[in-house]
């Protein structure tokens, strides 16, 4: 049950919250490898005839490891692929936030306002605020909807985001101006986490130039030595 209920947390991060979820991955999982047990019966006496039988055993097995571990590959690159657009997507998505906070919008009202505004700017995030949205409606309290948004996505600025709404519930602070402040360190973590990436655009250069220069030079310079000294000692006609 715990790693049912892992894998189930898994999937929904990922976008998959069907109640099915779980059992359609384990029944993707054993199909694969069923159709990959058939594959390799049907094409390995096609493509490698003459090999040994552990060569077939071992290539068998090969395929079927790739049929069993590709779903849960799927589904943390699905998953990240949905983190990455939220982080992208979520200083926007503050700003307007505030915007209709201080035009004199509630927040479940300015919330609303910002699913309309993310249709065609960030899908994802959309996806998920309007979660949120729906579940203020039905009732739900609101910190804990928007705590169940953070575990969704797994960011940590929206994490940061609930604590400080929390914060200005509790001491009355205005909502607008703690989300001003809050948006303010949003864009310069943005800038920083920008620049990062530029610094260390020199070096990740400077590495693909040296792995792809360096061995067709020494293949180019050695390799006509290498093969006179096969010639001279083998006596090989290469």
């Amino acid at each position: 049950p715990i790693k049912t209920n892992a894998l189930k947390q898994t999937l929904g991060r990922a976008g998959y919250r069907n109640p099915s979820a779980v059992r359609m991955f384990f029944a993707i999982r054993i199909g694969l490898c069923i159709a990959a047990v058939l594959l390799s019966i049907i094409l390995l006496p096609l493509i490698m005839t003459g090999m040994s039988v552990y060569i077939a055993i071992l290539t068998m097995l090969m395929f079927i490891l790739i049929g069993y571990f590709a779903p849960g590959f799927w589904v943390e690159r699905t998953y990240q692929y949905r983190k990455m657009a939220i982080e992208k997507g979520f200083p926007d998505a503050l700003d307007l936030l505030l915007v209709c906070i201080e035009a004199g919008n509630s927040f479940d009202q300015a919330l609303n306002r910002v699913v309309k505004e993310l249709q065609t700017t960030s899908r994802v995030l959309m996806e998920e605020l309007t979660v949120v949205t729906r579940e203020l409606r039905a009732g739900k309290d609101r910190y804990t909807v928007l705590g169940d948004f953070a575990a969704r996505s797994g960011v940590d600025g929206i994490v940061s985001f609930i604590t400080v709404i929390k914060q200005a519930d509790k001491f009355g602070v205005s909502i607008a101006e703690a989300l001003r402040v809050y948006s303010s360190e949003m864009r310069d973590r943005r800038y920083m986490k920008a620049e990062e990436k530029a610094n260390m655009m020199p070096v990740k250069l400077a590495l693909g130039a040296i792995v792809f220069t360096v061995p067709p030079a020494i293949i180019v310079m050695v390799g006509p030595s290498i093969i006179m000294i096969i010639r001279h000692l083998g006596g090989v006609n290469v």
